[in-house]
């Protein structure tokens, strides 16, 4: 075998660089905003990184559009600057987002782009052999670069482990990121991209087809649907026994299933048709056929969801998933069309529909959850002719668990997700007067959005209408204000010990050593001096006052005074102060068991008396 001479590799370098200029540019800013994230280390060292590598299908798409289309130069360049314009509108609107969402709108906009590609030199085009054949080679070059990018940075990496043990030469950690991130958005685009095919009669007249290709199709792919389809028609069958409503994670489930069996049928699709291969064609009119019942199911139980919770970007992208899903499997039954092109077209459409406008999945979802909140807070006399009731804002009022948890749960999300600028007009001077955490309106991380919901909630006077409320996973945690950055008094005690684990901890003291051992129910801790037992500590009397009158400031978050939580014993001259900072419980068979315990330890020992 010849190998290609370094010439000839340079050469076809520069052919690709002068093809996709801009696309390489992309790489290469991509590659170096990466190298800088980390050391940033911040959500919003990612900004220009999203925004680059987004260029990367965009321009690629553009191109390939351009060279089909016979476009001039000026033309092509035009094409360039517009999708360079749509990368600055992202990278623009990007402080606009929260992170939660920001990730997703990366996502969802990436994968519309890649779609892009797939078919857009194919756009009034019906060359289906081309198509697949044009695709197929994305596919595998794709791949193989992948393959070669992480051998190269294995193989680099080690020779700069080498350098660093060897010859005693000091090799920054950040270094072999920083390689993957070059080898990544420089080496694998600009050997992908001198792949692309451009000569695409010659795709179409192409008639070879890989037999390891079949073989893994119909021994590893088929298998897989098979198996899926076993499972979903197993539980469709309990459904309908038992009369219960689909569970939420059966859309894992059916995308699995749509995912591989539609990836299968594309790949073995030049086959169809053929008399040796007959069984291709059967196979895809029953996984059509066995899809739409799965798709129902799905349907049943994320239209649930929205009646119970409303609309999330999520919800409402699994929703649009499954509609696809359902008109597709019934197109292609009815029709037995082997007409392939059409499925990366209409996600593709879908995909740019619903990530923009004021019918995408962030901006329908957004007036989801606002009209949510509006309906609770009228319904319990909070909200009065689109205003805040300063009356409710100074009386608290009693509202039924499940609404409390609602109202605190769409908060969040629309801190964390949307911002709050959907509720600012419901407060005299906006919502910035009471939630002073947020910057204005803007969206905010997960954490700080929980914050933001307390200060809004308790601005609103409402209070659970019973004892403890979980979080959706049943988990409540009892703390002073300030959890366990509270201040704790150390007068009158020779000892402190900070953040200890009260259901299993180990600390020494003057030779011997203090130990916390929970019992069975984890309600109480033995505490042990060296081998004697000193005292036994019980939670339940915490537990109790948190439910009696502690201040709920979120689902499963309660506060309780610095007093009310802590723990005194004395015994022979010793005594042992206990103040939890951290006592999480959990709803287990209707009562609330202990599952983390901590708190800070201060120890006294009486001097015998003088003579």
């Amino acid at each position: 075998m010849k190998l290609p001479s370094i010439q000839r590799l340079a050469s076809a370098a520069w052919a690709t660089a002068q093809r996709f200029p801009v696309v390489l540019l992309c790489g290469v800013v991509a590659s170096i905003a990466a190298m800088r994230a980390v050391e940033a280390d911040t959500f919003e060292a990612l900004r220009p990184v999203a925004a680059a590598s987004l260029g990367l299908p965009l321009l690629t798409g553009l191109t390939l559009f351009a060279e089909r289309r016979g476009l001039g130069a000026l033309q092509h360049w035009a094409l360039r600057a517009l999708g360079l314009a749509v990368l600055l509108l992202f990278y623009w609107r990007w402080p606009n987002w929260g992170e939660q969402v920001t990730a997703m709108r990366y996502f969802h906009f990436s994968v519309t782009l890649h779609l892009l590609v797939a078919f857009i030199a194919y756009l009034g085009v019906r060359e289906p052999n081309g198509f697949w054949q044009f695709n197929r080679t994305l596919f595998f070059r794709f791949c193989l670069g992948g393959i070669y990018t992480y051998v190269l940075f294995g193989g680099l990496s080690l020779a700069l482990l080498g350098i660093d043990n060897l010859f005693g030469i000091d090799i920054d950690d950040l270094n072999y990121p920083r390689l993957l991130f070059f080898l990544g958005f420089v080496f694998q685009t600009w050997f992908f991209l001198a792949g692309v095919p451009r000569d695409f009669g010659r795709l179409e007249r192409r008639d070879d087809y890989p037999a390891g290709l079949r073989v893994f199709v119909q021994y590893v792919l088929l298998p897989l649907v098979s198996l899926y389809l076993v499972i979903l028609t197993a539980y469709l069958g309990r459904v309908v026994i038992t009369t219960t409503w689909p569970s939420g994670w059966i859309g894992y489930l059916v995308s699995a299933l749509a995912a591989v069996g539609i990836f299968s049928l594309l790949l073995v699709h030049p086959r169809r048709g053929r008399e040796d291969h007959a069984w291709i064609d059967r196979y895809a009119r029953v996984f059509w056929i066995a899809l739409l019942p799965s798709v129902a199911m799905l349907l049943l139980a994320i239209t649930q969801r929205i009646g119970q919770y409303g609309i999330t970007a999520p919800r409402y992208l699994l929703l649009v998933l499954a509609v696809w899903l359902g008109a597709t499997a019934l197109f292609y039954t009815v029709s037995r069309s082997r007409e392939i092109k059409g499925i990366p077209l209409s996600l593709a459409v879908l995909g740019l529909l619903t990530f923009v406008g004021p019918w995408s999945a962030y901006d329908v979802a957004e007036r989801s959850q606002v009209g949510r909140l509006e309906g609770l807070l009228t319904a319990h006399g909070v909200l009065r002719e689109g205003r805040v009731s300063p009356a409710a804002a100074e009386v608290p009022v009693e509202v039924p668990a499940e609404d409390w948890r609602q109202i605190n749960d769409i908060l969040a999300y629309l801190a964390g997700w949307h911002g709050t600028d959907g509720i600012d007009g419901w407060f005299d001077g906006g919502v910035a007067t009471v939630d002073t955490i947020g910057e204005g309106t803007a969206p905010s991380s997960w954490t700080e959005a929980g914050r933001r919901a307390a200060l809004i909630a308790d601005y609103f006077g409402l209070a659970p209408g019973e004892g403890l409320l979980p979080d959706p996973r049943g988990f409540t945690g009892i703390s002073p204000p300030g959890g366990r950055d509270a201040a704790v008094a150390l007068s009158g005690f020779d000892h402190a010990f900070f953040d200890v684990n009260l259901l299993n901890g180990r600390r020494m003291i003057e030779g011997d050593t203090l130990a916390f051992d929970a019992t069975a129910d984890s309600l109480r801790t033995r505490i042990r001096l060296g081998e004697t037992e000193f005292a036994t500590a019980s939670f339940a009397g915490l537990i109790a006052r948190a439910s009696r009158s502690g201040i709920s400031t979120a689902p499963g978050r309660v506060e309780l005074p610095p007093d009310s939580l802590h723990l005194d014993f004395t015994r022979s001259g010793v005594t042992v102060r206990i103040q939890i900072t951290t006592l999480r419980v959990r709803l287990t068979d209707d009562e609330h068991r202990p599952v983390n315990v901590r708190g800070t330890v201060l120890f006294r020992r009486e001097e015998d008396p003088e003579p």
